[in-house]
C-alpha cells in the first residue's frame, strides 16, 4: 500500500518550515528525498521592481529551499543519507529582463545547490534541475508569457513529465551531487 499525506506550510518562513520538518519525521521517521519545487514567478524589469516583489521572490524562491534543507538535510544526515533535488530554472541560467527578481533567485538556487551538495556530503546529494519553457495540460501554447516553440531546439515545449523524469534521475543517481540540470529542449545551449 501507499501512504499519502499533506502538510502545510508557508516557505518563506523558516519557523514553519522547522516544524513541518518535525512533523514529518515524527510520521515517517524519515525522509528520503525533498524536492525544493515552491516558486512565484512575478514580474520586474529594472524599473519596475519594488522592496515588496524583491522580497516576496527572494524569501520563496531562495530562503524557503535553503531553510527546507537545512531542516530536513539536517535530519537526512543523522539518518544517514538522503537527496535535495532543488528547482531552478532557465532564468538561473539566462536572465530574464522583465523578471530581475525571480532570475536572481533561481541563479541563487544554483549556488546555493553546490554549496549544500559541500556542506551536506558525503551522506546528503543535492542537485538542481533547471526547467525551461513549460507548458501544462489545459495551458494554450504560445501564451505572451512563453517563447515561440519553434525557437527552442528540440521545438517544444517541455512538460511536467520532463521535469520529474529529471528529478527521478537525479534522486537514483547515487554518486551525483552539486549538479544543476537543465531540462530545457537546448534552449540554454546557444
Amino acid at each position: 500500500g501507499v501512504l499519502c499525506r499533506s502538510f502545510r506550510a508557508d516557505v518563506s518562513k523558516p519557523e514553519e518550515l522547522s516544524g513541518l520538518a518535525e512533523m514529518v519525521w515524527k510520521e515517517f521517521g524519515r525522509v528520503d528525498l525533498l524536492v525544493n519545487n515552491a516558486a512565484v514567478f512575478l514580474p520586474g524589469a529594472v524599473d519596475d521592481v519594488t522592496p515588496e516583489v524583491w522580497d516576496r521572490t527572494l524569501d520563496v524562491n531562495l530562503k524557503g529551499p535553503f531553510f527546507a534543507a537545512q531542516a530536513i538535510g539536517r535530519r537526512m544526515r543523522e539518518a544517514g543519507g538522503g537527496c535535495i533535488v532543488n528547482i531552478a530554472s532557465q532564468g538561473s541560467l539566462q536572465p530574464f529582463t522583465r523578471h530581475i527578481p525571480y532570475s536572481v533567485s533561481k541563479a541563487g538556487i544554483v549556488m546555493l545547490t553546490r554549496l549544500l551538495a559541500l556542506a551536506l556530503a558525503p551522506s546528503v546529494r543535492v542537485n538542481a534541475v533547471a526547467p525551461g519553457t513549460i507548458i501544462v495540460p489545459g495551458e494554450e501554447e504560445g501564451t505572451p508569457a512563453k517563447p515561440p516553440a519553434d525557437t527552442i531546439p528540440f521545438k517544444r515545449y517541455g512538460t511536467p513529465e520532463d521535469v520529474a523524469e529529471a528529478v527521478i534521475y537525479l534522486a537514483r543517481a547515487e554518486y551525483v551531487t552539486g549538479v544543476v540540470l537543465p531540462v530545457d529542449g537546448g534552449a540554454t545551449t546557444g
